[in-house]
């Protein structure tokens, strides 16, 4: 395959590729390191103490220093004018929060099939198929409609999807649904992503000329990580957050301090727990125990499909509002040689935002 890769594939090497950006890197490392710990924190000091919102504006400092020093860097590592044209930015929003729902997805269910339901791991993956499948014929389909319907409407509509399915799991979850009403959320979920993420890559990778296609490719990779990284952060803690406060609220009394700290981690460990207290001769005690966590965690996931449910709303919002109807003509990145290319990049990104476009024939 990678010898039929280098034979097939054109090259896109930028000729004029600069040092390594390192203040940039720097900037952007700590701007989400200190994010995503805070947001994991949260839950354990409180979502408005002090402490939680030290980071939050700590990190937004880091962000805006991190623009700052794009903005005036001769190479910079992330050409922020890029995000003046919709395209481009509208469909890194829309990856965004597509990958955003998917890991939240997948930090939620793993643990409902493993623990609620009893699946293996292997048995966890082999239910998850109808995800992947419904993926797999979106992606398809959604790079054909895009040419036809045009890539707002069809990214729209995926958001919308992934948006219903959350709806549709938080009134509906329980410990005993039937797996085919679980696998018809996810195929609705499944079709959701890949009538997003194909169209969303499409649009970034067509609003940068070919010879920074590795920009564009860099901005497509990075939208997946940051939107994935803060999907589990941001998810999890709410689900964490509502998990605790609803087991402390529905456990036994009786149940040892040990034992209820063990539970609090999490519904595995809660689980555990149970276990042994029934093996220590309170089977009673162990079972109330087990369905108080079991309560909590199913409290914990509806919460966090709102959570996510909301997100993706928004995002179809915003691509309603920001994404282009149809492909435009690549923005032509001048080789950063003076102000006057730079300006010229910057007012050729601006007029493609907000010039209408024409239909194009092909996605390009």
């Amino acid at each position: 395959m990678g010898r039929l890769a280098a034979l097939a594939v054109p090259a896109s090497k930028d000729p004029h590729s600069a040092a390594v950006d390192i203040p940039g890197l720097v900037l952007s490392s700590a701007t989400m390191a200190l994010l995503v710990f805070t947001v994991i924190e949260a839950p354990a000091y409180g979502w408005g103490t002090g402490r939680s919102l030290t980071g939050f504006a700590a990190s937004a400092v880091l962000l805006a220093a991190f623009i700052v020093r794009e903005r005036r860097a001769a190479h910079p590592m992330l050409d922020v004018r890029l995000f003046r044209n919709m395209r481009f930015s509208a469909a890194s929003g829309a990856v965004t929060v597509s990958f955003f729902t998917l890991f939240g997805f997948i930090f939620l269910m793993t643990q409902y099939f493993q623990f609620v339901r009893g699946y293996g791991p292997l048995s966890t993956g082999v239910h998850l198929l109808p995800v992947a499948l419904a993926v797999g014929a979106g992606s398809v389909a959604g790079t054909q409609l895009a040419v036809r319907a045009g890539t707002k409407l069809v990214v729209t509509t995926g958001l919308v999807a992934m948006a219903v399915f959350y709806g549709w799991v938080a009134v509906t979850t329980s410990a005993t649904l039937s797996y085919a009403v679980i696998a018809a959320q996810m195929v609705l979920y499944g079709l959701g992503l890949g009538l997003t993420s194909a169209p969303a890559t499409e649009s970034i990778m067509g609003a940068i000329s070919r010879r920074k296609a590795g920009v564009g490719s860099a901005v497509n990779d990075s939208t997946r990580l940051v939107g994935g990284t803060l999907g589990v952060a941001v998810i999890g803690s709410v689900y964490a957050s509502v998990y605790g406060s609803r087991l402390t609220a529905t456990m036994p009394a009786s149940v040892p301090g040990r034992a209820a700290a063990i539970a609090h981690q999490s519904v595995g460990a809660a689980y555990a727990a149970a276990g042994k207290i029934a093996a220590l001769g309170h089977p009673a005690l162990g079972q109330a125990l087990q369905h108080a966590s079991t309560s909590a965690f199913l409290r914990g996931l509806t919460v966090g499909c709102l959570v996510a449910g909301g997100v993706a709303a928004a995002g179809a919002l915003l691509a309603v509002r920001f994404l282009p109807a149809q492909p435009a003509q690549p923005v032509q990145l001048a080789r950063p040689a003076g102000p006057t290319a730079d300006d010229a990049e910057t007012a050729e990104g601006a007029h493609e935002a907000e010039t209408p476009v024409h239909p194009a024939p092909a996605v390009r």
